[in-house]
């Protein structure tokens, strides 16, 4: 394995399955610090002092979205990329999700490579378990090393804000866990078979969010329909849990946020029939749109990324879909339709 740096915590991508590339900045660029052995076996060793870009592309791994590596080095998120069957230690094309896995403040990042399944026959990407699992394994592994770090520096210092920070790391860990068993077990956690008044469970489900200064506004009565009550409220939380925590950043989604976005839900107009719930925050570009249901996706350096791929799951077994798209204010704007209104 490409040899470590110097750092006296430097973050433990040895026994990460999945290919991962530790890097920190000198002079605002992005240098190689370590990489681990799945690297070396998808795209081939990566020389340390190198800058993360020039290394990527000399492997032959391109970006196949808008963003380069550039952008998620720097700014957090994820980006997909491909292997270049000549260049890929592999000798074939595969597709990666690259995510920013950050550390403590102003410590070193990991590149995280997590595999991407095919592309079905109309450009959709089914949700897969191994997939879900890589996810989640460079997730955990993060507050599992701020656990361990916090958990030393207590005891050598005997500070009780260690320790908050190891109890913050565990209730992360707690709702990754929650997450991944939401997607994993599929139909076995889904039972629509009640009558349930979705506008309710909406109601029900914002108050088990953490809104800050965010509100809620009614524009109309949602259907009532043949649901999973419980489902359908995580349906709902972590819709409002993304609109309030993303919607509340400032137009460039930096680290300003506005004050007290307002979440709207309402039913669709026309002959469809479902409901939307729209923000007046900074909204989604367009060409992430549908990225944002993936497993991994997302532009928060803490989050799991499986908030918006749980909310389609759900969806999906309820026989509903979801597409992303622009609220009125420019905020971003989800509708759940195919919903079959319980008639009286």
């Amino acid at each position: 394995m490409t040899g470590d740096g110097a750092d006296a915590d430097p973050i433990r991508i040895e026994r990460w399955p999945d290919p991962a590339c530790r890097f920190g900045f000198e002079d605002g660029t992005a240098l190689v610090r370590a990489v681990n052995d799945p690297f070396e076996a998808v795209f081939g060793p990566a020389t340390v002092g190198e800058p993360v870009a020039t290394a990527m592309a000399d492997l032959g791994v391109t970006t196949v979205s808008p963003d380069g590596f550039e952008a998620v080095l720097s700014g957090g998120g994820s980006v997909r990329v491909r292997t270049d069957g000549d260049a890929a230690a592999t000798g074939g094309a595969e597709r990666y999700l690259a995510r920013t896995v950050p550390p403590e403040p102003d410590g070193e990042a990991v590149l995280a490579f997590v595999p991407l399944p095919e592309e079905g026959a109309n450009g959709s990407v089914t949700i897969d378990v191994d997939q879900v699992a890589s996810v989640v394994s460079h997730d955990l592994r993060n507050p599992l090393d701020v656990a361990t770090a916090r958990l030393r520096a207590g005891r050598e210092t005997g500070d009780d804000g260690h320790f908050e920070r190891v109890a913050a790391a565990h209730d992360r860990m707690e709702r990754i866990i929650r997450d991944v068993l939401t997607l994993a077990r599929g139909r076995d956690v889904v039972d629509p078979d009640e009558t349930v008044a979705l506008d309710a469970v909406a109601e029900a489900a914002w108050e088990t969010v953490e809104t800050a200064d965010a509100t809620l506004a009614v524009d109309g009565p949602l259907p009532t329909t043949t649901a999973d009550a419980d489902r359908v409220g995580r349906l709902f939380e972590n819709l409002f849990r993304n609109a309030v925590e993303h919607g509340s950043m400032g137009p460039d989604m930096g680290t300003e946020p506005t004050d007290g976005v307002t979440v709207t839900i309402g039913p669709l107009d026309g002959d469809r029939t479902g409901f939307y719930v729209a923000d007046d925050g900074p909204g989604i570009p367009e060409a992430d749109r549908e990225r944002v249901f993936e497993p991994g996706y997302s532009t928060d350096d803490h989050g799991t990324g499986l908030g918006l791929a749980i909310v389609a799951r759900i969806a999906a077994l309820h026989g509903w879909s979801i597409e992303a798209g622009e609220s009125a204010s420019g905020g971003v704007r989800f509708e759940v339709t195919g919903i079959e209104p319980d008639t009286p």
